[in-house]
């Protein structure tokens, strides 16, 4: 469970980059996300990021796995990205990562010190598509699989 884990983790927390303030003026504030391949019966997560003018984005991602009706394992995960244009892209970069496990009943322990690294060692590559005036679609892949896309639904937050 803690590869499916690092997986989900890593597409929800780094679900969002832009490039600045001044390229992306549309992005700024917060943006609340969804995958609609992460949503099932036995998985639910969002997540919300914040970007502003220094070139960073706040990122907070809620998980919440569950068998049979009971939850399995429900946690935040707090990530601060750098982000930066490379080309017609954007990428994320972490640099500070911090978790709130809610429940964990059957001591699955996704934080460890081999995780931490891991997930402080990727980088995201995203392109937004502004839809309407506070929705937009953020296409998305990880450096270590550049071929798998995938889409977040985002809906800008009143500030």
């Amino acid at each position: 469970m803690s590869i499916k884990i690092w997986g989900t983790a890593l597409l929800l927390a780094g679900t969002i980059s832009s490039a600045s303030a001044a390229a992306l003026p549309t992005l700024d504030g917060k943006w609340q996300c969804q995958s609609p391949e992460a949503n099932t019966e036995n998985e639910k997560s969002w997540v919300i990021y914040d970007f502003s003018e220094q070139g960073m984005v706040k990122s907070q991602e809620w998980i919440q796995y569950k068998k049979q009706r009971k939850t399995q394992l429900e946690y935040n995960l707090f990530v601060d990205y750098r982000f930066t244009q490379k080309g017609d892209d954007y990428v994320l970069k972490p640099v500070k990562l911090s978790r709130e496990i809610i429940a964990d009943p059957l001591n699955i322990d996704p934080f460890n010190a081999e995780q931490r690294r891991d997930l402080t060692g990727y980088r995201i590559f995203f392109k937004p598509t502004i839809v309407s005036r506070n929705k937009a679609n953020f296409e998305m892949w990880y450096h270590i699989t550049p071929d798998h896309h995938f889409t977040m639904q985002c809906e800008q937050q009143a500030s």
